[in-house]
């Protein structure tokens, strides 16, 4: 592939004229414009777009940075779903999207800041990651615009973008009570995803509103693996055979839940009651179709774009952000009489 040093010796001019000529300086000279021009044809050569837009003072590119993708079908379901809201809200400006793994960073031995400035990005849209990371962390209380998924922080070019966890789990509490259920488990998340935290404040708050004693709940984690909830409910279920509903902090722990419940005989709809967390397609076609709360994980990526674009552009826009949730209880909650 032709160079500009390429063009420039076979033009007999410098490779500053030839990048002034390519970029539409209007200084340069007519004859010495169409000869770098149509040597350039020539050659056919295409200036390289992140060169031209850094020489321009313009970065067109904004970061997706993720924990590394995971195989767990339920997690590239809502990551395909992230995915195409930041990039059609991002084409709609003409910016591109470019998504990087932890793995990717850390490999190159660099912080999440100095990562954005290596690959001269606009900013960086941040999802997965743990609320305490000392990356993020740094990342947050930086000038590099970022917007957070899921993770509840501000800073000074820092938004967040989230479902009401707080008010979606309370929503679940409400209608597991309001069927008449006295005892319920929460299989909940990670310790370190922010999520975790207030869907338990949330579920909590909820089960104590209607009346009942946070000693109504059992608390096990998950980790959002399938397996792990699943091994640990089949436990609680021994240990707890009070237990008639189940709350699932994602749709993945949910399945885990699911298999054990139907291990231990009891029928979901019919004498038990169990509401993931997410809206995956899989707990849909499930028979009986297990409850959900939706996310619109689209919707949350077109706004992150729309956010990060109008930080960059020193535009004013909303350090805090909630999309809206849908609460489907399907086949899988039963009235308790």
């Amino acid at each position: 592939m032709a160079t500009l040093k390429d063009i420039a010796k076979s033009a007999g001019v410098s490779e500053s004229t030839v990048s002034k000529v390519l970029n539409g300086y209007s200084e340069i000279p007519f004859a010495t414009k169409d000869r770098v021009l149509s040597i350039a044809k020539h050659m056919n050569y295409f200036p390289n777009k992140s060169a031209v837009e850094l020489s321009k003072g313009k970065r067109r590119y904004i970061g997706l940075i993720v924990r590394n993708f995971s195989l767990d079908p339920g997690i590239g379901e809502y990551t395909y779903r992230l995915i195409s809201g930041i990039h059609n809200q991002a084409s709609l400006v003409d910016y591109e999207l470019v998504v990087y793994t932890t793995h990717q960073i850390s490999d190159k031995n660099l912080s999440y800041v100095d990562f954005c400035n290596y690959h001269s990005l606009l900013g960086a849209i941040v999802h997965g990651l743990d609320k305490d990371d000392p990356y993020l962390l740094e990342l947050q209380n930086s000038k590099t615009p970022c917007v957070l998924i899921d993770i509840e922080r501000q800073g000074i070019n820092t938004a967040f973008i989230s479902t009401d966890n707080v008010k979606a789990a309370e929503a679940v509490a409400d209608l597991f009570c309001q069927s008449g259920h006295k005892k319920f488990c929460h299989v909940t998340g990670s310790e370190g995803a922010d999520v975790t935290s207030t869907r338990i404040a949330g579920f909590n708050k909820g089960i104590i509103k209607n009346g009942l004693p946070a000693e109504s709940i059992i608390n096990i984690r998950g980790d959002f693996i399938e397996d792990t909830a699943y091994q640990k409910v089949k436990q609680a279920l021994i240990t707890h055979p009070d237990i008639t509903a189940i709350f699932a902090s994602s749709d993945t722990m949910a399945l885990g839940a699911y298999k054990a419940v139907k291990e231990a005989g009891l029928s979901l709809g019919e004498n038990f009651s169990l509401i993931g967390f997410d809206g995956l397609y899989t707990l849909e076609y499930i028979s009986p179709a297990i409850g959900t709360v939706y996310q619109d994980f689209y919707s949350i990526g077109k706004l992150a774009a729309d956010t990060l674009l109008k930080i960059a552009d020193n535009k004013h826009y909303s350090p805090k952000n909630y999309v809206d949730y849908k609460l489907l209880p399907r086949e899988s909650v039963n009235t308790v009489t």
